[in-house]
């Protein structure tokens, strides 16, 4: 209860969340507080702010949660059934332009299991999130013992939409754009800075962002807006083949990589979502996963014909 309130910054909002009583929230936060003899919140109009040993003790409520949850997951993984809540984590553009619009097959072919998808806005690994999948940039995230592969390849491009190149032109390279032209950003695009080699990394130095903003969709419609100029992952095209490519640059590449908490990997329910993620990146249908990067126009020659729907018996 400490820890929603901390994190939820108001009792009625934790309550809520935790779908118990406001009253119950509030006397039991101060029963806590009487017990070590300390105030961990100050109450103002604004919220619950915590004070100096409140700040204190939420990282320590957060071990304990951590240690709770690998508890309860250790538990569940000894669970066959085909059924319950399955916690993944991913970037922000992975998890609304790619997983999201992928997962009613999932669905539809397991109806007991539950998805939960955290989009993630910035890098590394938030504290207080333990899903049991990630898929991540950067594969320091895992835990000693967690299962981990490389799942993709992502392959960054410059684009700008067919609107734009007819009202501006088209910037005679990346270097160009970056210069002479309106640039937008993605602000999570920060991973595996080692990868982009010195002419990417200057040319990202260079740029003066007209528009930024840490929501892929919101970046994603203000290029196709024809808003500027954008670096984007060439699975984009996959639903974006209107935008015009600029430059003749290599492009970036950036291992994607999948991790499974070691404490829910030999749940059933777990391994049925690792499949369907290795199939929704599997670099035979989707050849912008590849490790060698395929210039988009190619993307058409590459797919393969659509698979046959789901036939269900007649009841």
């Amino acid at each position: 209860m400490f820890l929603a309130v901390a994190e939820a910054r108001s009792i009625n909002k934790a309550a809520a969340q935790l779908k118990i009583q406001a009253s119950s929230v509030s006397r039991k936060i101060d029963a806590l507080e009487t017990s070590l003899e300390v105030t961990l919140f100050h109450r103002r109009t604004t919220g619950m702010v915590l004070t100096e040993a409140g700040e204190d003790l939420v990282k320590r409520a957060r071990s304990m949660q951590h240690f709770a949850d690998d508890i309860e997951r250790s538990v569940r993984s000894r669970d066959k059934r085909e059924e319950g809540l399955v916690a993944i984590a991913a970037s922000d553009a992975l998890g609304s332009l790619w997983i999201a619009p992928r997962v009613t097959d999932f669905l539809n072919r397991n109806p007991k299991i539950q998805i939960s998808l955290e989009c993630i806005t910035g890098p590394g690994k938030p504290d207080d999130v333990r899903p049991d999948i990630t898929i991540a940039l950067d594969k320091s995230i895992a835990d000693v013992g967690d299962d981990i592969m490389q799942l993709a390849t992502l392959h960054y491009v410059f684009v700008a939409s067919p609107q734009y190149v007819e009202t501006y032109g088209t910037p005679r390279s990346m270097a160009s754009a970056a210069g002479d032209h309106r640039t937008l950003r993605q602000t999570g695009q920060v991973a595996q800075r080692e990868s982009w080699g010195a002419r990417a990394s200057a040319v990202e130095t260079l740029a003066q962002y007209s528009f930024e903003t840490n929501s892929s969709p919101a970046a994603m419609s203000a290029i196709r807006a024809g808003a500027g100029v954008a670096t984007v992952p060439t699975y984009v095209f996959s639903f974006a083949p209107e935008l015009v490519i600029i430059g003749q640059e290599q492009s970036v590449p950036i291992a994607l990589w999948l991790v499974v908490h070691k404490e829910a990997r030999n749940a059933v329910r777990v391994t049925r979502a690792v499949e369907w993620l290795k199939s929704i990146f599997d670099v035979r249908n989707n050849p912008w996963f590849r490790d060698e990067f395929i210039h988009p126009e190619e993307f058409a020659a590459e797919e393969p014909a659509p698979a046959p729907p789901v036939r269900r018996p007649k009841r």
